[in-house]
């Protein structure tokens, strides 16, 4: 039975996946096929009703400026807003894969259920396409399906009778009107979601395990993360962060004025919450700020400082677990990991032909990093460039130095300086050129 070949395989149509495929071929190889599980392009991106499908909500924008959210070859149209819309940005992608003529490429209702690599070296990409089962061989394989695949939900003390649900199938606030709702985490999503609830909801209470970070969109009218960018190359990383606290102190003032512990570690060894809204609703007495959870019963939860609530729902904003189900025997579990064994969070040590484009986690644009991530696959792929020898020593290093930034968390697994990574990144290609 003959198998179909290709030279490149993209696994996800999302924003990394697509430019992935941009880029690939760019470099002039357009032997190339990408698998996408769903119906369209576009992620997470895409906003579903349906409660099974993982999606942005409603009300989700970017957390990132659009200025720096835009990919450098193709600029968002001038009447975006600063934050744009998930409508917009869909829009944005979808005009992305026209421009660059990407949908030829893509198999949609294409589902990667298992790879594994064949004695010649090839990999063997077994896939579920519209409920029939396929296979296909390829010589490069693109992993680009993101890390907000897998919801990851923390073992409940106790017994809860209400409603729960993971962020990622949190649709819109309308069906939890007059309900008394424990929105659980400290990130975006957690905060996004208990300010959009606090709106409809008879109660609404945000339960934080630990400090975060928080801190306000725009800054002196500008959006933030333009305006940390100017502290970027100046300054040395521990100015840097001593720079941030006492602007924090000014914008935001001591956290405990809101009910919230107060950060007792350096801004920059966590991921921030960027939310203009929360502490408002926190101080107009919208949403309640409790500490973590300490156990459940009936329709009461008990948290660590000894206080209680009754909820009709728990909504679990605490993220996702790693890895490509797909890919566990080549890579291995990597749910509980604190740190991936990956030279620049794409290249693994001993899988030659492999790579990850977007698996990382900035204070900035994911998809716009990826691209570079792209461009450096892409020209290894050509010819153009060649990874490392070394790979073991280097991804050792990197992981040294980035304990001791980050904290140890699965959160943090893949924690990136966007402006240090991409600095590198550019090194590489800037190699490739000459």
């Amino acid at each position: 039975m003959t198998v179909e070949h290709f030279r490149v395989c993209v696994v996800g149509a999302g924003p990394t996946g697509l430019t992935a495929l941009k880029n690939v071929a760019a470099a002039g190889i357009t032997d190339l096929v990408c698998h996408e599980a769903q119906d369209a392009t576009g992620g997470i991106w895409v906003y579903s009703e349906d409660p099974e499908r993982p999606s942005v909500y409603k009300t989700a924008h970017t957390i990132s400026s659009k200025r720096l959210s835009q990919f450098p070859d193709f600029p968002m149209p001038d009447d975006y807003p600063d934050y744009p819309s998930n409508v917009q940005i869909l829009a944005y992608m979808r005009a992305y894969e026209a421009h660059f003529g990407l949908t030829g490429y893509i198999r949609f209702k294409s589902r990667v259920e298992n790879v594994t690599r064949q004695p010649d070296g090839r990999w063997l990409v077994e896939v579920d396409r519209d409920g029939e089962r396929c296979a296909h061989t390829a010589d490069e394989l693109i992993i680009c399906s993101g890390h907000h695949r897998e919801p990851s939900v923390p073992e409940l003390p106790g017994s809860f009778d209400g409603e729960q649900i993971h962020s990622v199938f949190y649709k819109k606030a309308g069906p939890f009107t007059g309900k008394r709702v424990l929105v659980v985490g400290g990130g975006n999503s957690a905060c996004d979601i208990a300010v959009a609830m606090s709106g409809v909801a008879e109660h609404v209470s945000l339960s934080m395990r630990s400090p975060q970070v928080i801190v306000p969109k725009l800054v002196g009218g500008r959006p933030l993360d333009v305006q940390f960018r100017k502290l970027h190359k100046p300054v040395f990383r521990w100015a840097r962060d001593w720079l941030l606290k006492q602007g924090l102190r000014v914008l935001v003032g001591p956290y405990s004025r809101y009910g919230l512990q107060e950060p007792d570690f350096p801004v920059l060894s966590r991921h921030p919450t960027l939310n203009t809204d929360i502490l408002e609703r926190i101080r107009h007495g919208k949403v309640a700020v409790r500490r973590g959870i300490k156990s459940a019963a009936a329709q009461t939860v008990t948290f660590a400082d000894g206080t209680s609530g009754d909820f009709d729902v728990i909504v679990w904003a605490t993220g996702f677990e790693l890895g490509a189900p797909f890919l566990s025997t080549l890579c291995g579990d990597w749910s509980d990991v604190t740190q991936v064994p990956l030279y620049l969070r794409m290249l693994p040590e001993n899988e030659p032909n492999l790579y990850f484009i977007g698996l990382i986690q900035p204070v900035g644009c994911i998809w716009v990093v990826a691209d570079l991530q792209a461009r450096l696959a892409a020209a290894e792929i050509s010819g153009a460039w060649q990874r490392p020898a070394d790979l073991s020593a280097r991804i050792s290093r990197d992981n040294r130095r980035d304990a001791k930034r980050y904290k140890a968390s699965r959160r943090h697994a893949i924690q990136i300086d966007i402006h240090e990574y991409s600095a590198e990144l550019h090194s590489l290609l800037a190699s490739v050129a000459d």
